[in-house]
């Protein structure tokens, strides 16, 4: 850890995805501009494999391992109040509705003058009730100076909170790093990257919030196509049934976790990617497709429909009722037939993935969790 006063972006779990990604980009970006940045998680979710591959990218654990029984909260409370008494960070940034609630508390017993930045990155109304209730008391505390949500949609989820809650409203949109949109440009352009003829991607954890039931009953209504999914989670064995059950476990393909530089290179082979979640935030996935050129299917929940919105209003994606596996069928089967349509779309999706400003995004928070003297 980096001598205090410096910045510390936090989550209550190390599992690999989107929001991870999302922190490492946010402190190499602050990083290159001159600032502290640590960043440190609570325990790992999983067991040491998940800690071990956490711990190589920069990441702390403040336990080895995820508490259970009685005294697990007070222990954990205990251990993260010796870290910022230890470290005495000008601020911290939270993530994950857990963290979001303890890290106030922890800083008024610190007693450090920390400032806590509590962000949202999906609506509220998808986090626990207790936990929900729970973060519209201690985000009023003085230690908060603000709560940061990642869409206007999640913002918006936020309109119930009392007032001194919501007056501590910003909104920060996601974006990719410098390296992984150059990395991305390179796919796109190359002449080694081979486009499979009715391949879908879809890339995210296997787990409830990513709908993929639907998609893979709406693959089994399909006459042709295939189906890739890269990523890990809870689910994967009822996907695995679900898909046999369907009679397309020929045409789904699991291929589990894999580096960001792998999942883009194999989604650049993609012809659609598809994401039809039943909530998500400003999804990392959905930029990198759109930076791709790859055409764009969504779920049509308010943060997804947002997400496929251009600066001006345009709307560069598809958006699907949740659980219409009709029209999902027929809108992918459509894409995947005609490449006028994909590709009028794909152009779509490239502009939208090039408006997602990686500057603008850093820009934002170092205004917000640095000091204008210290940015001079």
């Amino acid at each position: 850890m980096s001598a205090s006063g410096g910045i510390q972006l936090s989550m209550t779990h190390s599992e690999p995805g989107g929001l991870r990604e999302i922190w490492n980009d946010l402190a190499a970006g602050l990083i290159a501009r001159g600032h502290m940045v640590d960043r440190f998680v609570l325990y790992p979710n999983r067991g040491a494999d998940q800690r071990d591959h956490a711990a190589a990218e920069g990441w702390l654990h403040l336990l080895p391992e995820r508490p259970s029984g009685m005294l697990a909260t007070p222990r954990l409370f205990a251990a993260l109040v010796r870290h910022l008494r230890r470290t005495r960070p000008a601020a911290v940034v939270t993530a994950m509705p857990f963290c979001d609630v303890i890290m106030p508390l922890a800083v008024r017993a610190a007693g450090t003058p920390t400032k806590v930045y509590v962000s949202h990155h999906s609506p509220i109304t998808t986090h626990n009730r207790v936990l929900a209730r729970l973060d519209g008391l201690t985000a009023r505390l003085d230690c908060v100076a603000a709560v940061i949500s990642v869409s206007h949609a999640v913002a918006a989820s936020l309109d119930g909170m009392p007032a001194a809650y919501r007056a501590k409203r910003v909104t920060i949109t996601n974006a990719l790093p410098d390296k992984v949109e150059q990395l991305i440009d390179r796919l796109r352009y190359s002449d080694t990257v081979q486009e499979v003829p009715g391949r879908i991607v879809a890339l995210g954890r296997l787990t409830y919030q990513k709908n993929y039931p639907m998609l893979i009953r709406a693959l089994a209504r399909m006459p042709a196509g295939s189906l890739d999914i890269l990523g890990i989670g809870e689910d994967e064995q009822d996907l695995r049934a679900l898909a046999a059950e369907q009679g397309v476990a020929e045409r789904v393909r699991f291929l589990g976790q894999v580096s960001r530089e792998e999942a883009l290179a194999h989604a650049a082979t993609a012809q659609v990617f598809v994401q039809v979640s039943h909530f998500e935030g400003h999804s990392l996935a959905l930029i990198e497709a759109a930076r791709l050129g790859l055409p764009l299917v969504v779920s049509q929940v308010p943060v997804q429909v947002e997400g496929i919105t251009a600066a001006d209003g345009e709307t560069c994606g598809i958006a699907v009722p949740i659980g219409d596996e009709a029209a999902l069928a027929a809108v992918m089967t459509r894409l995947l037939a005609d490449p006028k349509e994909r590709a009028a779309w794909g152009g779509r999706a490239r502009r939208l993935g090039i408006e997602a400003s990686n500057r603008a995004m850093v820009d934002a928070y170092e205004r917000l969790l640095v000091p204008a003297r210290a940015r001079c």
